[in-house]
């Protein structure tokens, strides 16, 4: 069993680099692809003589020759999103280092090696299963929502609001009852901070949708995952810690800017993976431009 580890940088090189140490002496894993999604930064050559540096110290501390390379630096000709730069990472995990298993995680996530060992044991003992993750906690050890059900329309678009998804909370989401006394559940889609996956399973069902630049990714892949009948899946017992999307705010600070890159994301979702027709757009686009409205009073009053 091969298990590789694909982190994705855009212009945040130490971020990621520090991500990378963190797994360096995690014998579960036996590669570490940190994919440059065409960084304009100087990102790159810094993660490049990074990858050298710690092969070099690794070759040293084990004397041992392997046919993996510890850690690789790939870099993507065009920033196409984060699902094209995941995926490229994927492949190259699958294609060239014969990896059976890939963990994808931010530059801002911590996890145990344990955990890792738990997400891939998990996938291998289930012919069904293609992802799992672990609960994800804040910075301060506080649990966030990790996994989902996969909503129709109507659902996606009311948890698409920051004042509907308070209001409608119990009716989108699983109830709280729906995890307690169970290691393992089966899920919608789970956070796309970290994941594991079945690679073949993955990149055969298309992997990421690349027509989506950032956001929405997490119900895609879930879709995909139903679609061809393999699990998702999410270990309550085991968590990990993210800090919270540093990479797309240091590259998007404006709030705005982000929220309009979100609904775009969402419309190709509703219209290509709900199949919402022309009356569900037309509502759609005005209860964006409220959420829009508000996002922007929100940001001027310093609130978000």
């Amino acid at each position: 069993m091969k298990l590789a580890a694909v982190i994705l940088n855009y212009n945040n090189a130490n971020e990621t680099i520090e991500a990378a140490k963190r797994l360096k002496n995690y014998s579960v894993i036996d590669a570490v692809i940190i994919v440059d999604n065409a960084s304009p930064d100087n990102g790159y050559e810094a993660i490049e003589r990074f990858a050298e540096n710690m092969n070099r110290s690794f070759e040293e501390e084990t004397c041992e020759e392997d046919n993996f390379h510890r850690f690789i630096a790939v870099r993507a000709e065009k920033n196409g999103g984060y699902g094209a730069g995941n995926n490229l990472g994927v492949r190259y995990a699958y294609e060239v280092l014969g990896a059976e298993y890939v963990i994808i995680a931010n530059p801002d996530v911590c996890f145990s090696e344990e955990c890792a060992w738990r997400l891939v044991e998990a996938l291998s003992q289930d012919d069904e299963a293609a992802v799992a993750s672990a609960l994800m906690e804040d910075g301060k050890g506080g649990l966030q929502q990790t996994a989902w059900r996969l909503r129709g329309w109507a659902g996606e678009l009311l948890n698409s609001g920051p004042v509907s998804r308070r209001i409608f909370r119990r009716l989108i989401n699983y109830s709280e009852g729906f995890f307690e006394g169970r290691s393992m559940c089966e899920v919608g889609a789970v956070h796309g901070s970290l994941l594991c996956i079945d690679a073949d399973k993955f990149l055969g069902c298309g992997g990421y949708d690349e027509n989506i630049f950032l956001y929405c990714e997490e119900n895609v892949l879930g879709c995909k995952m139903r679609a061809a009948g393999y699990k998702t899946l999410l270990l309550t017992d085991i968590s990990y810690r993210h800090e919270g999307s540093t990479s797309v705010k240091k590259s998007l600070e404006n709030m705005t800017a982000r929220e309009k890159i979100r609904q775009r994301s969402e419309r190709y979702y509703y219209k290509n993976y709900l199949k919402a027709g022309p009356f569900k757009m037309a509502v759609t686009a005005v209860f964006q431009a409220v959420v829009l409205l508000e996002t922007g009073i929100a940001q001027k009053l310093g609130k978000i």
